[in-house]
């Protein structure tokens, strides 16, 4: 303040001596060039000068900005540049897994680039694949700062991180944050489900499916067969619970999961059986049995044709006349034949028992198939014939031992054939 008050005052004392001195003595300037002249009085060609000699020093500060200007701008581009290699080389780090090389890439050249929401994301990343937790989340906090509205591309980093290190229950607490304010985002539908699958929290994988469907990433194909794991895990989970209720509870319970599968999956045969398989484990043996019936009069499946031999129907032989009238159309299907000698031991035809099951060995050789034969030859007193079809069966499901020195001695017939 007081310089300024001391130039104020130092300007008014020159600017009277000056008048002064015009006043006194004005002088003049002539200046003669050829034929032509000029007169003017002295203080008048000093302002002349003064105006000449501020004008070009406005000149010169100007050209001087401009180069300055220009060196900063070329400067700015070479480093924005520079940094924009740098990223790219750092990224292409990233995906080939060289972590701690495409962190320091990417953080040195994060100031400088014009995305530096990318760098700091990217660098978390590499920082958490390189197990340094702490580093991650303060990079995470950098990326957020850095750039305005960046919550959600945060947010999705992080859970993208928990779901790799299976830290699923911090995954879905950050999903659940932000999917309150992008309930339809595809990415975090995707994630959810992801999550939901690795926890087996199927009632909410079940809620989040038509969002998917509407809005997810997922192709048709895809949701298809994610409905229809989800429903055999349904399944499943209601068999295990019916077993702890009376009959008419496991039923009601069965039925009511049932009753929610779609259409299209219940003619399944995979579905189907699983089903199938929850009522029997449940002691529902009628209902099973009417299924599977019904299901393998319109579509023959081989698992199902098995399991109709394993269920305790109420009428064995309406069951087993069933069977039979399969066989005329499908006469050379070893498991239905395997499935209708167990069901010709419930209604104790021992004898027709017996032939279809060396009928369905000679067209397909299954160790149950010896299992159930060679049980059967016991009870009927043929204990050698028995003896070698439990070694038969039993060298089936080992038939790849390696080759190794045994004792010598008389190898028996069915110690030779392995």
């Amino acid at each position: 303040m007081k310089r300024t008050l001391l130039l104020v005052l130092a300007a008014m004392l020159l600017g009277g001596l000056t008048l002064a001195a015009v006043r006194a003595d004005s002088g003049y300037i002539l200046i003669a060039l050829g034929n032509t002249s000029v007169e003017m009085s002295f203080w008048f060609g000093v302002l002349l000068l003064v105006i000449a000699l501020a004008l070009l020093l406005l000149v010169v500060r100007l050209v001087r900005g401009t180069m300055n200007i220009s060196r900063r701008l070329s400067q700015g581009m070479m480093s924005s540049a520079r940094a924009q290699r740098r990223t790219t080389s750092g990224l292409i780090d990233f995906i080939e897994g060289n972590w701690k090389q495409a962190q320091r890439k990417l953080l040195r050249a994060a100031k400088r680039t014009e995305t530096p929401l990318i760098n700091y994301l990217a660098a978390a990343r590499c920082a958490y694949e390189a197990g340094d937790r702490k580093t991650a989340l303060e990079l995470l906090h950098k990326a957020e700062q850095s750039s305005p509205n960046s919550d959600l591309a945060v947010a999705l980093t992080q859970a993208r991180m928990q779901l790799v290190s299976k830290r699923y229950e911090q995954c879905l607490a950050t999903l659940e944050r932000v999917r309150r304010k992008a309930p339809q985002h595809p990415v975090i539908l995707d994630l959810l489900r992801q999550v939901y699958v690795a926890l087996e929290d199927w009632d909410s994988l079940q809620e989040i499916l038509p969002s998917l469907r509407a809005y997810g990433s997922e192709s048709p194909v895809e949701l298809d067969r994610l409905t229809f794991q989800l429903h055999l895990a349904l399944l499943r989970r209601s068999g295990h619970k019916a077993r702890q209720k009376t009959s008419d509870e496991a039923l009601k319970l069965l039925h009511k999961t049932w009753d929610h599968v779609p259409n299209n999956l219940k003619r399944e045969p995979e579905i189907v059986l699983c089903y199938a398989q929850q009522l029997i484990d449940n002691q529902l043996h009628e209902e099973a049995e009417a299924l599977v019936r019904k299901t393998l009069e319109k579509h023959w499946d081989r698992d199902l044709v098995r399991l109709y031999g394993l269920i305790a129907g109420p009428d064995s032989r309406k069951q087993l006349v069933a069977a039979e009238s399969w066989l005329k159309k499908r006469p050379g299907d070893a498991l239905l034949l395997l499935s209708l000698g167990r069901l010709s031991l419930r209604n104790e035809l021992w004898g027709r028992a017996k032939d279809y099951f060396q009928t369905s060995l000679g067209l397909q050789p299954l160790p149950e198939t010896c299992a159930e034969l060679a049980r059967l030859l016991a009870h009927l007193g043929e204990h050698q014939k028995s003896t070698e079809f439990y070694q038969k069966g039993l060298l089936m499901t080992t038939h790849n031992l390696p080759a190794l020195p045994q004792p010598k001695g008389k190898p028996t017939a069915s110690a030779s054939a392995s």
